[in-house]
């Protein structure tokens, strides 16, 4: 039985230091950088949280970021990469944002990693991912399990799958670590094939820190070895990072 991943890719994790809630300095940067290392991630995706109205930092910001973290990781002979990409809290001119380079795609393509408040309605969701794509974007619908209205009605997570929104899982929620009725919910997800990322959405080196390797080993003793693969990095290359290098 298949034990380890091809390629293990973080499209979630608060890295970057002193920009929003995630690392408070680089010094925590590189504990989180060292971790992710030895749980298996080869690939990680900063993403930084957008929020209207918040004194957000720069895509030019994040991006001297990452020259500095992407040097960290070299000189300590650290075998990850680093690409941009901003949380986006969802807000109806996000693409004047985009558009007026105060908020990031992810990897300089096409996707945009989007959140909602765990207490918004489907509809407002649905209309959501509709505008993204309408705007030209495809939406990646961070963290589903945490939204009360998906939890409850599995069929929305199908709709908004078939309206070509891609959906981001946390791994933590897949181990039970954010409580039993998420993980159960996340396995059903998982079951029917409705997961297309997994990410750490790590804010620290200590709490929420970026491990990987015990969700790793959950998902390849009950789940299908290449689909594992797949939503694990195959996905995250293949439509993320490949064709934007």
């Amino acid at each position: 039985m298949k034990k380890t991943a091809e390629c293990i890719v973080d499209v979630h994790c608060h890295i970057l230091p002193g920009i929003d809630d995630g690392s408070k300095d680089m010094e925590e940067t590189a504990q989180m950088l060292r971790i992710a290392y030895e749980e298996g991630i080869r690939y990680i995706i900063a993403t930084p949280h957008y929020k209207k109205g918040r004194r957000n930092a720069s895509p030019e910001k994040v991006r001297e970021l990452i020259d500095v973290l992407q040097e960290e990781a070299d000189t300590n002979h650290i075998p990850i990469t680093i690409f941009q990409g901003n949380e986006i809290f969802y807000f109806d001119e996000f693409d004047e944002a985009i558009a007026g380079d105060r908020a990031a795609v992810m990897c300089g393509g096409e996707y945009v990693l989007v959140e909602f408040s765990p207490k918004d309605q489907y509809r407002y969701i649905r209309n959501a991912v509709d505008s993204v794509m309408g705007a030209g974007y495809r939406p990646i619908v961070a963290h589903v399990e945490r939204y009360e209205c998906m939890t409850e009605h599995i069929e929305y997570v199908e709709d908004l799958k078939a309206v070509g929104a891609e959906i981001q899982v946390n791994a933590a929620s897949i181990t039970g670590e954010t409580g039993h009725k998420i993980k159960k919910f996340t396995h059903r997800l998982l079951k029917s094939g409705l997961v297309d990322y997994i990410g750490t959405d790590a804010h620290g080196a200590d709490k929420r820190s970026p491990r990987i390797a015990k969700c790793e080993k959950l998902l390849y003793k009950k789940f299908d070895a290449d689909y594992v693969d797949a939503i694990l990095g195959r996905n995250a290359m293949e439509r993320l990072i490949a064709p934007n290098k």
